[in-house]
Formats: structure tokens, C-alpha cells, sequence
């Protein structure tokens, strides 16, 4: 199968802008297309070297690494396949025995609620509509299976490789999901000046005018249109100003 052709032309794009901004990274991205235009068949299975060579590489080899524990990076879909991606990319996992390699695969969907007359409607929400994540090591082999399979158009990221999500980023998407990974301890202090990296006062600074532990949740002192405002953000949305 040939590889879809991520264009030469166009501009890269980071985890961080699909998580802030999932509509604006489309329009950045452009939508992707069924069939690939112009792109030659990527080799998935590299010439085998001579023996010589090998017993050479051998010889030279060293020691290995420590294990490097799996990222989760995003993968971009057509349009309305998230969920047929997700399914062809688990089933991949089964027939090709990458339960070692790829561990989970995510679509984020949050409920919203709307009122219809005197019913409530609960209805579920993409929370990135065209992306779905995969928490996997970075194999060359699974990478390159992952991009040909039905649905998937590209990963997110670097022309040569993807970029994985922040771990701090990816905390977030799961909590907010239900996902509960691990506590976020962060230690603030009243007064303190702190940056808010996420959300709809992104990029707004601030001084520390409460802390609520029990929640992780802070009330930051923000200028807007030059009035001092209080806004709630949790712990994992800002930042320290050093």
C-alpha cells in the first residue's frame, strides 16, 4: 500500500496546537485526502545485510539501553472515521501481536447536555474532532503500519517523525475524560506570579490569589481590558513565571 503523502509543502504542526485548538489545526493542517497524489511506495522491510556485515555489526555492538516507556502521540483521521480508525487500529494490534508496542488507542468524547423542550438530551461530544491517540513505543515498523491503515491520514508532528504529547498535556486530556493517571502535585504560593498555559485564558499572567489542594484548583488575579479579574484554573493549566 503507499504512504499518504504528508506534502512537502505543508506547515508542521504540534501536539500542543491540535490540544489547544483542534479546529484551527485542521484549517493549518488542511483536510486530508482518501488517496495519496504522486508519492512513491515507502520500503517497510529494509534489504538484509550480508552475514559478514552483520557479524561485523556484532562485534561493534553496544550495550543496550534502558527500556523506553511508550508516548502517546496523535494520529489525524478523514473526516468522521475516528471511530472506524480507532476499531482498524486495535484490530492491527491483534493480527500483528503489537500488544507490546501499542497499548492504548483513544478517541476523547466528553457529554454535553441540551434541552429540547421539557427533555433533557445527553448527547456525546468529540472532544478533537479528526484526531484519535495512541499510546505506543516509536517502531518504525508500527508507524509505517499505523499510517497505511483505512482512515488514518497522518501523525502529528515532524516530517521524519511524529511528536508524542507532552505528558503534562496528555495528563489533562485524560482527567478530563476520567482517566486518572497519577496526582498532580504542584506547590503554589499566595502571591505568587504563575502563566495560564491552557484553556480560555490561555496566555493571560497572573498573581496567586487562592489555592484550593483539595481540588487542584487555583484563583489567579488577571488584568482584562484593565480591570483585575478572578479566574478559576486548575493546577495543571499554569505555569510558574521564573
Amino acid at each position: 500500500m503507499e504512504e499518504n503523502n504528508d506534502g512537502a509543502g505543508e506547515e508542521e504542526l504540534a501536539p500542543s496546537e491540535v490540544l489547544s485548538d483542534p479546529e484551527r489545526a485542521k484549517r493549518v493542517e488542511g483536510e486530508p485526502k482518501d488517496e495519496a497524489e504522486g508519492q512513491k511506495p515507502v520500503d517497510a522491510h529494509p534489504s538484509v545485510e550480508e552475514p559478514e556485515a552483520q557479524a561485523e555489526e556484532l562485534k561493534t555492538e553496544e550495550p543496550k539501553a534502558e527500556a523506553v516507556p511508550p508516548k502517546w502521540y496523535i494520529v489525524q483521521t478523514l473526516t468522521g472515521m475516528e471511530d472506524r480508525a480507532k476499531a482498524k487500529i486495535e484490530n492491527e494490534i491483534e493480527v500483528r501481536n503489537w500488544n507490546g508496542k501499542v497499548f492504548r488507542v483513544l478517541v476523547p468524547e466528553e457529554e454535553t447536555v441540551e434541552i429540547k423542550g421539557d427533555k433533557r438530551v445527553v448527547r456525546k461530544r468529540k472532544m478533537y474532532p479528526g484526531y484519535v491517540f495512541v499510546e505506543m513505543l516509536m517502531d518504525e515498523e508500527v508507524w509505517f503500519e499505523i499510517r497505511q491503515t483505512q482512515g488514518v491520514a497522518r501523525f502529528i508532528g515532524g516530517k521524519t517523525h511524529p511528536v508524542p504529547v507532552t505528558e503534562r498535556e496528555m495528563q489533562r486530556v485524560l482527567k478530563q475524560i476520567g482517566i486518572k493517571e497519577k496526582e498532580v502535585t504542584v506547590e503554589f504560593e499566595m502571591g505568587e506570579a504563575i502563566r495560564i498555559i491552557s484553556g480560555s485564558f490561555r496566555g493571560y499572567t497572573g498573581s496567586v490569589s487562592e489555592i484550593n489542594a483539595g481540588k487542584s484548583k487555583l484563583k489567579v488575579m488577571i488584568n482584562i481590558f484593565g480591570r483585575d479579574t478572578s479566574v478559576e484554573v486548575d493546577f495543571d493549566r499554569v505555569e510558574k513565571i521564573i
